[in-house]
């Protein structure tokens, strides 16, 4: 057997393929992965020597209008054609994806070589990326249980939830109990906003708290030491002994920390991007934790005044136990996972022994899908092409079509994003 991986752009998008992946390594399947070619999902995956790494070059999946969402559509493009290549000289049994943009080209790709597409959705509303890719899947995983309510495509959805089994080990590091225990967390790519204001603090906070701060790669403060009640990482791939001592974990709500703080019991303080810098993904993800955990939500603006009185009220809350879980049930978890997606890869279908031969009904699917939206999926236009018996035979013309349904589907998609930002300002003007 041999699968596929894909996913990244933050820790969050790869952890969760990096958690299958050191569970099926203890059998015989052989792992690929296909991530950029600079993110960080490619330092996470250098433990696993026997994974082999393809990174590709892709466009920025972008909600506003940009000049980069032009010049993108042709790395979306050499994307998409890089991930062709290389399933067509892999042939793997499955494909996994966990979102980021440079998924969404891999899922193209997969699709029309018809290879069984197993997507996670990790946060609680469904990123741009997935929203490309899940039309395409035969599987759907969702990390939260209500986000279901954001897809409307006809596939079966399986709530699941994957994080790393070692988090429970109750391994200790020698710190400072005197005060609090404050762990700041800014995401694995940092959080400019929330690591100056614990610079710009520390002689306030470590009055009155004990701090370990993940800055994010490359953005610790080398003018900033370390102390007896103050200590900062870039990135910690160990999180157990953190998670362990810490009395309040301060975040900024990606949906793996969210949902590790509740699975471990954890009091948290949330403080998700805003809507104006986001998809609001970050807030949906802390609400649930609000409803669901013991948790407070802090707004980006917030004071120091605003930040103290937080961790105070999150310290004398009482622990919500719904979701905390044991390291038992979580294997037990990911073993019936993994038996899942194995039972998924045997529906692969195989027509033809020539990979390139594909019926014209895939790329017209993809063209549909991309251009005009999931629900006109249903108006059977692939199939009745398919019935058809039209076959592509020419390489050269398959892979021109392919260039050109793609490419006008991407204007498509950035004419539609441009649309609805105009719709949204007249909106605003003529409620002023």
């Amino acid at each position: 057997m041999k699968y596929l991986f894909t996913g990244g752009g933050t820790a969050g998008h790869a952890m969760v393929n990096t958690v299958l992946i050191t569970k099926l390594l203890d059998s015989d399947v052989e792992i690929i992965y296909i991530g950029s070619k600079n993110g960080i999902e490619k330092e996470m995956l250098k433990k696993y020597k026997s994974v082999k790494y393809h990174g590709v070059s892709t466009g920025k999946l972008r909600r506003y209008f940009s000049m980069k969402n032009v010049t993108d559509i042709f790395r979306i493009i050499y994307g998409f054609f890089t991930a062709l290549k290389l399933l067509y000289k892999e042939k793997p049994d499955l494909i996994y994806s966990s979102g980021g943009y440079v998924s969404v080209p891999v899922v193209w790709a997969g699709f029309l070589l018809r290879i069984p597409i197993v997507i996670r959705e990790t946060d609680y509303t469904v990123g741009l990326a997935n929203k490309l890719s899940l039309p395409f899947a035969d599987k759907i995983y969702l990390t939260f249980p209500d986000t279901q309510q954001y897809i409307t495509t006809r596939h079966n959805l399986t709530q699941s939830t994957i994080i790393r089994p070692e988090l429970f080990e109750t391994e200790t590091i020698i710190f400072s109990r005197k005060k609090p225990l404050c762990l700041v967390m800014g995401g694995s790519s940092g959080a400019n906003a929330i690591n100056n204001f614990i610079w710009d603090n520390l002689t306030n906070l470590k009055d009155q708290y004990d701090i370990i701060h993940i800055t994010g790669k490359n953005k610790s403060n080398k003018n900033v030491a370390d102390t007896n009640d103050y200590i900062q990482y870039e990135y910690i791939e160990d999180m157990s002994s953190m998670y362990n001592i810490a009395d309040v974990i301060i975040t900024r709500s990606g949906s793996n920390a969210i949902i590790e703080g509740l699975l471990l019991g954890k009091r948290m303080v949330c403080i998700p991007l805003s809507n104006s810098i986001s998809r609001g993904e970050q807030i949906a993800n802390a609400n649930f934790a609000v409803s669901h955990g013991t948790a407070i939500i802090l707004p980006d603006n917030f004071s120091l005044t605003n930040f103290r009185e937080a961790i105070n009220s999150v310290i004398n809350m009482s622990i919500n136990t719904e979701y905390i879980s044991t390291k038992g049930e979580l294997e037990r978890e990911i073993s019936e996972h993994i038996s899942d997606i194995n039972q998924i890869s045997k529906i692969k279908i195989k027509k033809e022994t020539n990979y390139m031969n594909k019926k014209i009904a895939s790329i017209a699917t993809l063209f549909i899908v991309m251009g005009f939206g999931a629900h006109i999926y249903r108006l059977r236009l692939p199939e009745m092409i398919d019935e058809s018996g039209m076959i592509i035979s020419d390489n050269l013309g398959w892979i021109v079509i392919g260039i050109l349904l793609i490419l006008i589907g991407s204007l498509m998609l950035i004419s539609n994003i441009l649309y609805h930002q105009i719709a949204i300002k007249q909106k605003k003007g003529s409620n002023l």
